[in-house]
């Protein structure tokens, strides 16, 4: 007599590849590319598409997204030349003084920050500018005073990072003439709203500028960022916080780990006061107290196994305020730049992973608004359903929710969507999968005979199930099946085992959800 299991919230908690197959509940997959957790179901997700191209021999390595109230703009930041785009045009706002000193690949080594609405970069090859208000493309990059009569490049001074918190700017891993301090750090005085620190100079004691170092075998520098009021350091080895005073000390500093450091500068976000970041080998949480891991148990594992150990130091985060994600982006195996977002959604306390594809070399990734009116409903093609979109449908006017995610490529210069709202130029390839699945328990050997998926969409898939003997034994993957989820209701298959396993496969660009199935099946008695 066929018996019926229904499986609900089948890849809930996404993706685990770090226990045992055999041991984990229903809403894990074991294994995934390519899709996302959304309402309740697995979604797939993935490709790109091209945003624009901008004029020739222009070899962008970082971008931020500098939304302006009386415009929209993204800051292009490459080797030779800065560019503003509107979404539309691409407008030179490069500094008078140019950046001759920034070569081959040194377009990656770009940092930048928003200062209010001020952007503000830094590249240890030149020297810090701003973008002074009102943010437009009339506005050319300025020099960033050192203090009321010399630049830093007048003082023979830079620096590695550059980050803000309140008021403040903070200039860290230090070079000053010929001496490299990569454990100390610099604070600007505060400046007024809506402009620029009047000095560095921590000699003056009308302001609070200051200087300090870090001391001990932390290592050199890598980044810092705000923890709502305090800001952490963080080094090769070692975390350190500084706690805002509000008197003539202006910070006091505290020790957090001596243990823990940073995997490479762009690779923390701040999610409702707490830091997530790429550490040594591991995915991190900083709340300012403690420290504990976030990928321990699900997919450090994979992270560890795969990650390029020459060019470690291009991986980079970026926080998906939209959709409660968190990208981050690492090379993996001989890939110049990141080619696999490990995706952490805060919300589900879920995991996924998206590739990046190698053909289009995308050196650093933003998050923003796409700096035109949002897409409309001709902008999507016949095979594009309603139920697919993740986003809003909207006007002319932008929206929070309209935001995404903008690679930038110093190969060819141009600009990505990576989590594109419509139909994505390359092929998505998602694929999910679960192995050593039981439907009873390990002891009882069951048949399946008809699987009926909880699924919407318009495109087919490929779906396949299989049988194992005993936990992790070899799998015995029956053919596979074309599905569509708007005209099919059931597959016809007949598999045995103690173990189960599905694997479904998505065919060319058009999009799926899962939320679970049910089984048929038959017992076959205890082994």
């Amino acid at each position: 007599m066929p018996e019926l299991l229904t499986v609900e919230n089948i890849g809930h908690k996404g993706l685990n590849t770090d226990n045992k197959a055999w041991s984990l509940p229903p809403d894990f997959i074991t294994f995934g590319v390519n899709f996302r957790i959304f309402a309740n179901s697995i979604r797939s997700a993935g490709g790109h598409a091209l945003w624009s191209t901008p004029p020739a021999n222009f070899f962008p390595g970082h971008l931020i997204h500098a939304g302006a109230t009386g415009g929209d703009y993204w800051l292009v930041i490459g080797r030779d030349a800065v560019y503003s785009f509107d979404g539309t045009t691409w407008t030179v706002v490069s500094s008078a003084a140019g950046y001759a000193g920034v070569g081959v690949d040194d377009e990656l080594l770009w940092s930048s920050c928003m200062l209010g609405q001020i952007p503000v970069i830094n590249n240890p090859q030149a020297h810090p500018e701003y973008w002074s208000r009102p943010v437009s493309p009339g506005n050319i990059l300025l020099p960033l005073p050192f203090d009321q009569t010399n630049t830093w490049k007048d003082m023979l001074y830079s620096f590695k990072i550059l980050r803000s918190h309140k008021n403040y700017l903070f200039a860290m891993n230090l070079q000053e003439n010929t001496d490299e301090f990569p454990d100390s750090f610099r604070w600007s005085h505060p400046a007024d709203q809506g402009g620029i620190p009047p000095t560095w100079d921590e000699t003056d004691d009308a302001f609070l500028a200051g200087k300090a170092s870090l001391g001990g075998d932390g290592g050199q520098i890598l980044d810092g960022r705000s923890l709502r009021d305090a800001f952490s350091i963080y080094s090769e080895n070692a975390i350190d916080i500084l706690d805002f005073t509000n008197d003539e000390f202006v910070w006091r500093r505290r020790s957090l780990s001596a243990t823990v450091g940073l995997l490479a500068r762009n690779c923390i976000v701040e999610i409702k006061g707490a830091h997530f970041f790429l550490a040594d080998g591991d995915i991190v949480m900083n709340d300012g107290t403690s420290i504990k891991s976030i990928a321990h148990n699900r997919i450090r594992k994979q992270l560890t196994a795969r990650i390029n150990i020459d060019n470690f130091h291009r991986a980079y985060a970026v926080r998906d305020d939209a959709l409660k994600e968190v990208w981050f982006c690492i090379p993996e195996e001989d890939a110049e730049y990141a080619n696999v977002a490990y995706i952490y959604n805060w919300r589900d306390d879920s995991w996924a992973i998206r590739t990046i594809e190698e053909s289009i070399n995308v050196a650093y990734a933003g998050y923003g608004s796409q700096s035109a009116p949002t897409a409309k409903w001709d902008d999507f093609t016949d095979t594009d359903s309603w139920d697919s979109q993740t986003r809003v449908w909207g006007s002319a006017i932008l929206t929070p929710l309209d935001d995404t995610i903008v690679g930038c490529s110093p190969a060819d210069g141009s600009l990505y969507f990576l989590d594109p709202p419509g139909t994505p130029d390359n092929d998505i390839q998602s694929r999910i999968e679960r192995t050593d699945f039981p439907l009873v328990d390990q002891r009882e050997v069951t048949t399946i005979t008809r699987v009926y998926p909880h699924m919407d969409g318009e495109a087919e898939l490929t779906v396949q199930f299989g049988s194992q003997d005993h936990a992790g034994a070899p799998i015995r993957w029956k053919p596979a099946q074309t599905f569509n989820p708007a005209t099919d209701r059931k597959l016809d298959v007949r598999t045995t085992g103690e173990l189960h396993c599905w694997r479904f496969d998505s065919i060319g660009k058009d999009n799926w959800a899962m939320s679970g199935f049910d089984i048929e099946f038959e017992r076959n008695g205890k082994r």
